[in-house]
Protein backbone atom coordinates (compact mmCIF):
# COMPACT_ATOMS: atom_id res chain seq x y z
CA UNK A 1 0.00 0.00 0.00
CA UNK A 2 3.09 2.26 0.86
CA UNK A 3 3.81 1.78 -3.07
CA UNK A 4 0.51 2.74 -4.36
CA UNK A 5 0.67 5.87 -1.98
CA UNK A 6 3.96 7.28 -2.87
CA UNK A 7 3.11 6.05 -6.66
CA UNK A 8 0.26 8.82 -6.12
CA UNK A 9 2.28 11.28 -4.46
CA UNK A 10 5.08 10.90 -7.08
CA UNK A 11 2.25 11.41 -10.15
CA UNK A 12 0.62 14.46 -8.55
CA UNK A 13 3.97 16.09 -8.00
CA UNK A 14 4.77 15.59 -11.45
CA UNK A 15 2.03 16.00 -12.99
CA UNK A 16 1.87 20.07 -10.93
CA UNK A 17 5.90 20.73 -11.99
CA UNK A 18 4.64 20.37 -15.64
CA UNK A 19 1.61 22.33 -15.51
CA UNK A 20 3.15 24.91 -13.22
CA UNK A 21 3.90 27.02 -16.28
CA UNK A 22 0.11 26.96 -17.85
CA UNK A 23 -1.29 28.18 -14.71
CA UNK A 24 1.14 31.18 -14.30
CA UNK A 25 -0.07 34.03 -16.29
CA UNK A 26 1.48 34.78 -20.02
CA UNK A 27 2.66 38.58 -19.56
CA UNK A 28 3.97 41.04 -17.13
CA UNK A 29 4.62 44.39 -16.72
CA UNK A 30 7.50 46.54 -15.92
CA UNK A 31 7.30 50.53 -14.50
CA UNK A 32 10.73 52.64 -15.62
CA UNK A 33 9.90 55.79 -14.07
CA UNK A 34 12.69 58.63 -15.09
CA UNK A 35 13.46 62.19 -14.90
CA UNK A 36 14.55 64.50 -18.07
CA UNK A 37 17.31 66.67 -17.41
CA UNK A 38 16.37 70.15 -19.00
CA UNK A 39 19.58 71.44 -20.86
CA UNK A 40 19.73 75.35 -21.62
CA UNK A 41 21.73 76.16 -24.49
CA UNK A 42 21.99 78.83 -27.20
CA UNK A 43 24.18 79.29 -30.50
CA UNK A 44 24.79 82.82 -31.72
CA UNK A 45 25.36 82.90 -35.81
CA UNK A 46 27.71 86.29 -35.42
CA UNK A 47 30.31 86.42 -32.31
CA UNK A 48 32.83 89.27 -33.77
CA UNK A 49 31.42 93.00 -35.11
CA UNK A 50 34.58 94.29 -36.55
CA UNK A 51 33.58 98.59 -36.77
CA UNK A 52 37.41 99.39 -37.95
CA UNK A 53 38.17 103.25 -37.69
CA UNK A 54 35.49 105.47 -36.08
CA UNK A 55 34.77 109.00 -35.34
CA UNK A 56 33.46 110.71 -32.06
CA UNK A 57 29.68 111.16 -31.52
CA UNK A 58 28.90 108.89 -34.80
CA UNK A 59 26.14 106.23 -35.04
CA UNK A 60 27.16 102.71 -36.39
CA UNK A 61 24.80 99.34 -37.12
CA UNK A 62 25.46 96.15 -38.08
CA UNK A 63 24.48 95.16 -41.54
CA UNK A 64 21.91 93.74 -41.90
CA UNK A 65 20.51 96.10 -39.03
CA UNK A 66 17.56 93.84 -37.76
CA UNK A 67 18.74 90.19 -38.61
CA UNK A 68 22.51 90.85 -38.25
CA UNK A 69 22.76 88.00 -35.53
CA UNK A 70 20.83 84.74 -35.12
CA UNK A 71 20.26 83.39 -31.75
CA UNK A 72 18.87 79.80 -31.93
CA UNK A 73 17.63 77.75 -28.72
CA UNK A 74 19.81 74.64 -28.94
CA UNK A 75 18.86 72.92 -25.84
CA UNK A 76 15.49 71.28 -25.18
CA UNK A 77 14.21 73.91 -22.27
CA UNK A 78 12.02 77.04 -22.75
CA UNK A 79 14.12 79.97 -22.21
CA UNK A 80 14.11 83.72 -22.30
CA UNK A 81 17.26 85.64 -23.84
CA UNK A 82 18.99 88.23 -21.67
CA UNK A 83 22.03 90.90 -22.30
CA UNK A 84 24.17 92.50 -20.43
CA UNK A 85 26.85 94.91 -21.82
CA UNK A 86 30.41 96.04 -20.70
CA UNK A 87 32.65 98.90 -20.94
CA UNK A 88 34.90 99.37 -23.85
CA UNK A 89 38.54 98.48 -22.79
CA UNK A 90 41.93 99.70 -24.57
CA UNK A 91 43.73 96.62 -26.30
CA UNK A 92 47.05 98.84 -25.70
CA UNK A 93 49.94 98.70 -22.85
CA UNK A 94 49.39 98.64 -20.20
CA UNK A 95 46.07 96.85 -20.04
CA UNK A 96 43.20 98.38 -18.05
CA UNK A 97 44.64 101.80 -18.45
CA UNK A 98 41.81 103.60 -20.45
CA UNK A 99 38.25 102.78 -20.93
CA UNK A 100 34.97 103.89 -22.17
CA UNK A 101 32.17 103.61 -20.31
CA UNK A 102 29.17 102.03 -20.94
CA UNK A 103 26.13 104.69 -20.63
CA UNK A 104 23.11 103.17 -18.59
CA UNK A 105 20.69 106.24 -20.07
CA UNK A 106 20.98 105.92 -23.81
CA UNK A 107 23.15 109.61 -23.19
CA UNK A 108 26.86 109.59 -24.65
CA UNK A 109 29.96 111.63 -23.39
CA UNK A 110 33.32 112.27 -23.23
CA UNK A 111 34.43 108.81 -22.80
CA UNK A 112 30.92 107.32 -22.92
CA UNK A 113 29.63 105.15 -25.42
CA UNK A 114 26.05 104.05 -25.34
CA UNK A 115 24.96 100.62 -27.02
CA UNK A 116 21.31 99.60 -28.34
CA UNK A 117 20.01 95.78 -30.12
CA UNK A 118 16.85 95.90 -32.25
CA UNK A 119 14.70 92.58 -32.59
CA UNK A 120 14.06 91.61 -35.97
CA UNK A 121 10.13 92.08 -37.02
CA UNK A 122 9.61 94.46 -34.07
CA UNK A 123 8.77 98.08 -34.69
CA UNK A 124 10.99 99.71 -37.28
CA UNK A 125 13.76 101.75 -35.97
CA UNK A 126 12.96 100.32 -32.52
CA UNK A 127 16.04 100.10 -30.52
CA UNK A 128 16.61 98.80 -26.59
CA UNK A 129 19.50 100.03 -24.36
CA UNK A 130 22.15 97.84 -23.70
CA UNK A 131 23.48 98.32 -20.24
CA UNK A 132 25.82 96.67 -17.83
CA UNK A 133 22.95 95.00 -15.72
CA UNK A 134 22.03 91.67 -17.17
CA UNK A 135 18.56 92.43 -18.17
CA UNK A 136 16.09 90.33 -20.40
CA UNK A 137 15.64 91.12 -24.06
CA UNK A 138 11.66 92.48 -24.64
CA UNK A 139 10.39 93.35 -28.08
CA UNK A 140 9.23 96.15 -29.27
CA UNK A 141 6.30 95.93 -31.19
CA UNK A 142 4.14 98.97 -30.52
CA UNK A 143 -0.34 98.26 -30.30
CA UNK A 144 0.34 95.08 -29.81
CA UNK A 145 0.12 92.31 -26.62
CA UNK A 146 3.90 91.48 -26.94
CA UNK A 147 5.24 94.90 -26.64
CA UNK A 148 7.58 94.50 -23.48
CA UNK A 149 8.02 90.73 -23.34
CA UNK A 150 10.55 88.72 -23.18
CA UNK A 151 12.08 87.29 -26.19
CA UNK A 152 11.45 83.73 -26.04
CA UNK A 153 12.58 80.38 -27.57
CA UNK A 154 10.66 78.21 -25.92
CA UNK A 155 11.79 74.94 -28.18
CA UNK A 156 14.96 73.23 -29.62
CA UNK A 157 15.66 74.85 -33.06
CA UNK A 158 13.71 77.81 -32.40
CA UNK A 159 15.39 81.67 -32.84
CA UNK A 160 15.24 85.62 -33.02
CA UNK A 161 17.58 87.59 -34.93
CA UNK A 162 18.22 91.29 -33.48
CA UNK A 163 21.11 93.77 -34.77
CA UNK A 164 23.31 96.29 -32.72
CA UNK A 165 23.59 99.97 -32.76
CA UNK A 166 26.76 101.76 -31.12
CA UNK A 167 26.87 105.50 -30.65
CA UNK A 168 30.58 106.71 -30.07
CA UNK A 169 31.77 109.28 -27.32
CA UNK A 170 31.34 112.72 -27.68
CA UNK A 171 35.11 112.50 -26.99
CA UNK A 172 37.78 109.93 -26.89
CA UNK A 173 41.78 109.55 -27.36
CA UNK A 174 42.34 108.24 -31.06
CA UNK A 175 44.66 105.60 -32.13
CA UNK A 176 43.53 102.88 -29.67
CA UNK A 177 41.73 99.83 -30.33
CA UNK A 178 38.74 100.11 -28.15
CA UNK A 179 37.18 96.45 -27.32
CA UNK A 180 33.97 95.51 -25.89
CA UNK A 181 31.72 92.11 -24.86
CA UNK A 182 27.80 92.08 -24.64
CA UNK A 183 27.04 88.75 -22.99
CA UNK A 184 23.71 87.11 -24.35
CA UNK A 185 22.34 83.94 -22.49
CA UNK A 186 19.08 81.77 -21.85
CA UNK A 187 17.53 81.56 -18.52
CA UNK A 188 15.07 79.29 -18.35
CA UNK A 189 11.33 80.76 -19.03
Amino acid sequence: MKIVITSIVVAVILALIFSLPVLADSTGEVTITMDTESVMAITLSQTNWPIGNVSSNTEHMTSPAATWCTITNAGNANVNIYIQGKDAQWLGQPVNTYKWTLSNDGTNGDHRYVLWYHIANDTADSYTLITKEELPMTHVKDDSPLDGSPLNLSAHGDYAQFGLKLLTPTFFYGGRQMETHITISAVAA
